[in-house]
């Protein structure tokens, strides 16, 4: 025990002193080539390698971050596993969560287990064991001498999606802007921006908005504005219907 804290200690040490600006917890690991914004926080047990962060990002006890970033104004909750994805602004990733070859829009919610980038198999080959169409050796082994199928693929969910807890989301699939996923749905194929989807696999339950007012939503951009603009509209975000939000925007648009 006391062994383990003599070696915190001086890790601890060593990081203050190449990052001093940043609230690193006991027993954290911080490796390779990062690079920290203002306000970072990694706490107790993180595991960081070769990411990049923005300001004010907090990743919490037991993740483990690989080659990944972070734009700004996010919190990785415990235990989350993020590799090779990046994070927009304003977004958070729930507990035990596994993400890998992610684009993670601004804005958005993502709940607790969600899962993307454990890769997939052929379903259409004799057999869909990688022993035959992969080198990496996933049993101890292959027969394959090149790579005959593409297991992992870049995965996309746009700004302002809420996803709900225990989501699985399969790789290569795009969940478009202002999308909602309930929770425990097993996304197969990409979804419509604004539509409510759910199930296994993941079907469309309605629109958000009719045609119309998505359109109009989708061209106002809204995720891309500064602070000031969206502190402005801030009472415009948090109530029912659409029209008030964009008749301020098309006014605001008239006066610039």
């Amino acid at each position: 025990m006391a062994e383990n804290y003599f070696k915190d200690a001086i890790k601890y040490a060593l990081y203050k002193r190449r990052y001093p600006n940043v609230a690193i917890g006991r027993g954290a690991t911080l490796s390779g080539e990062n690079r920290f914004g203002k306000d970072v926080s990694i706490l107790n047990g993180a595991y960081v390698f070769n990411s990049q962060f923005g300001d004010a990002v907090e990743v919490r006890d037991d993740c483990r971050i690989f080659e990944s970033s972070f734009e700004g104004n996010n919190v990785v909750y415990e235990r989350c596993s993020i590799g090779k994805s990046s994070l927009g602004k304003y977004s958070y990733l729930s507990q035990d969560s596994n993400i890998g070859g992610l684009t993670l829009g601004r804005f958005c919610s993502i709940g607790p287990g969600f899962t993307v980038g454990l890769g997939t198999h052929p379903s259409d080959f004799v057999s869909t064991s990688p022993v035959f169409f992969s080198t990496r050796k996933q049993c101890g082994v292959t027969f394959a001498d090149r790579e005959y199928f593409t297991e992992h693929a870049a995965s996309v969910i746009g700004h302002d999606v809420w996803i709900g807890a225990r989501v699985f989301m399969k790789d290569g699939t795009t969940i478009n802007h202002g999308a909602i996923v309930a929770a425990g749905a097993v996304v197969t194929r990409d979804v419509a921006p604004y539509a409510i989807v759910g199930g296994v696999p993941a079907r469309t339950i309605r629109m958000r908005f009719d045609d119309q007012t998505i359109e109009s939503l989708l061209a106002t951009s809204w995720w891309d504005w500064d602070e000031s603009e969206l502190r402005s509209a801030q009472k415009l975000f948090a109530q029912e219907g659409a029209e008030a939000f964009l008749s301020w925007d098309r006014n605001r648009e008239k006066k610039s």
